[in-house]
């Protein structure tokens, strides 16, 4: 998988005005539920902080965003990790049953729209998608039928997809559903026909194996800046620029987080080594300045 990137997104390490300091913060153990879609990244997070301060312990669990959601309701955890915001319903639910809510934007991410390399499609417009998980389009040019594939029905992937693309609408009748971003690339890597919605964390390793496709339109144009007619791939800068047109926030929510190992951690990722730990694993740093570089005429994975 190569690509022709214009700009990348850099961290700017500075002062680390968020890096926990006292004794309480990085001493004990907590337990955290881990949306799937941005498990790996908060795997290496857990290490860097744990490995920066011994005394803490921290028990990193996945799980689907809804599922997450629905535990730290019943506060059978205390902090979760979730690649999308909460939803009005989420919002009320935990609003009326008085949960103490904290919540921290962390990271940008992204959906990933993938297909066999055999496939010789390299752009797919907003419609065409519509349509294919929708359910109205079920073959390929050619006669191939189409195989799409979707997260677990309680994934934050789903969810941003279906808000950005299908407007709120369910999945059609035709589409299937992995629970794991790695059954779905698998999927695809063995299936000519395939078409399956991934993280973008979950992109680092398929080189070569999968198309990551340009998504766009005709009309498309993030904004008054750009000509209409264009089609972005998943990468860094053109979801820290709001150019690729599926990507969603990242957020940390606590329940009142108190001066313990929970509030190390949050501080820990919104810090410049945490925020690098983020940008290292596909992801776009918020709670830092960030830079573009451009590399021009130069191909980079």
């Amino acid at each position: 998988m190569r690509a022709t990137w214009g700009l990348i997104v850099a961290v700017l390490v500075g002062g680390c005005k968020h890096e926990p300091g006292s004794v309480t913060l990085v001493q004990g153990a907590v337990k955290l539920e881990c949306d799937e879609a941005v498990y790996r990244a908060f795997e290496n997070e857990s290490s860097e902080f744990q490995s920066l301060y011994p005394g803490s312990k921290l028990r990193l669990q996945q799980a689907e965003a809804r599922e997450a959601i629905s535990d730290f309701g019943a506060d059978s955890v205390r902090l979760i990790v979730t690649a999308r915001e909460l939803n009005n319903e989420e919002r009320a639910a935990l609003k009326g049953g008085k949960v103490p809510l904290d919540e921290y934007k962390v990271a940008m991410s992204a959906v990933a729209v993938i297909v066999n390399p055999s496939n010789p499609l390299k752009r797919v417009r907003l419609t065409q998608l519509d349509s294919i998980f929708g359910g109205a389009l079920t073959r390929w040019p050619g006669g191939t039928l189409i195989e799409a594939v979707a997260g677990g029905r309680n994934s934050s992937t789903n969810e941003a997809f279906r808000t950005v693309v299908l407007k709120g609408k369910e999945f059609g009748p035709t589409v299937e559903y992995a629970d794991t971003s790695a059954a779905r690339i698998e999927r695809v890597e063995r299936t000519p026909g395939a078409v399956a919605l991934v993280p973008v964390t979950w992109l680092k390793g398929t080189e070569g194996k999968v198309t990551v496709l340009e998504v766009g339109a005709p009309e498309y144009r993030p904004d008054t800046t750009a000509a209409p007619g264009q089609y972005y791939a998943p990468w860094q800068a053109y979801v820290f620029l709001g150019y690729y047109p599926i990507s969603t926030p990242v957020f940390m929510y606590s329940r009142a987080v108190e001066q313990d190992v929970s509030l190390g951690f949050i501080s820990f990722v919104s810090s410049a080594p945490g925020q690098k730990v983020i940008q290292n694993n596909g992801l776009v740093p918020v709670t830092m300045p960030v830079r573009l570089v451009s590399l021009t005429s130069q191909q980079v994975k």
